[in-house]
């Protein structure tokens, strides 16, 4: 007696069009008779748009699965989801890959997918464009001590200039993972700010020189750069890696304009 074993790939209705090369090579990798169905569901709703990849087998499924790890590892089956709970989505079962280009499109207006894709909605009519905030480009690392008279002015000067922070003040909450949420920060960043003054390498501050270390071993794998704000630091305090930058005097909130203009200068590239 044959079994059934249904896998549901949960994936982007608003970028379904990444998801054709791994519904392609599920339907040229596998027969007919090993995989005996492969299908789009969709749900039009615009309040809880859904797409999901469904591949139903009825043989042993450790072949999938050892395929998936070599070729997709990212994808992970959502669980607990049954036949039973698709019968009222839209549910296209799948001939061939050539079928993936016909249904699968950025633009929408048919079947199975009414709605157009995000970025191609997006470039048609930019008047809907998400105003939510913008991805973080500038990692704030500053004292504690420093944050009235120079943090938050500074802060308030960017944000005032369209330039995107993070800041701890604002990204990270009660309950929160302090260590992880900074690591989030720093990896979402392209510019590493610090705020270099006598309070940054005070011992009891702890987390400026870690976050400082933290970034400096992400800029070697990556593109990130470091502007470095005098604020008041003695030299003798200063790292030895720190003093090959060049850096931006703070005077006294003087240095705010130069401090934007470096920014943009770096995330415009």
């Amino acid at each position: 007696m044959a079994t059934d074993f249904l896998y549901m790939f949960e994936c982007d209705y608003g970028a379904r069009t990444r998801e054709k090369q791994f519904i392609k090579d599920i339907l040229n990798h596998f027969d007919k008779d090993y995989a005996t169905m492969v299908g789009l569901v969709v749900n039009n709703n615009p309040y809880c748009f859904s797409f999901y990849v469904v591949v139903n087998l009825q043989k042993d499924p450790v072949y999938f699965e050892e395929w998936l790890r070599n070729n997709y590892p990212s994808k992970i089956k959502r669980h607990n989801m049954f036949t039973k709970d698709i019968y009222t989505y839209n549910v296209t079962t799948l001939i061939d890959a050539d079928m993936v280009d016909v249904l699968v499109t950025e633009e929408g207006n048919g079947f199975p997918f009414i709605y157009p894709e995000r970025e191609y909605f997006e470039e048609k009519h930019p008047q809907y464009r998400d105003i939510m905030k913008r991805d973080s480009k500038v990692f704030i690392s500053h004292s504690s001590k420093d944050k009235n008279s120079i943090v938050n002015p500074l802060n308030a000067y960017l944000q005032g200039n369209d330039i995107a922070t993070w800041l701890d003040s604002y990204e990270i909450d009660y309950g929160d993972n302090i260590f992880l949420k900074v690591n989030e920060g720093i990896q979402q960043a392209d510019v590493g700010l610090f705020i270099l003054t006598d309070n940054f390498f005070d011992s009891q501050s702890g987390w400026p020189l870690a976050e400082f270390s933290t970034f400096f071993m992400s800029l070697m794998k990556s593109n990130k750069k470091v502007l470095m704000l005098d604020a008041g630091v003695s030299p003798d305090k200063m790292l030895e890696m720190m003093k090959a930058y060049k850096y931006i005097s703070w005077n006294n909130g003087a240095g705010l304009p130069e401090v934007a203009n470096a920014i943009n200068r770096i995330i415009t590239k």
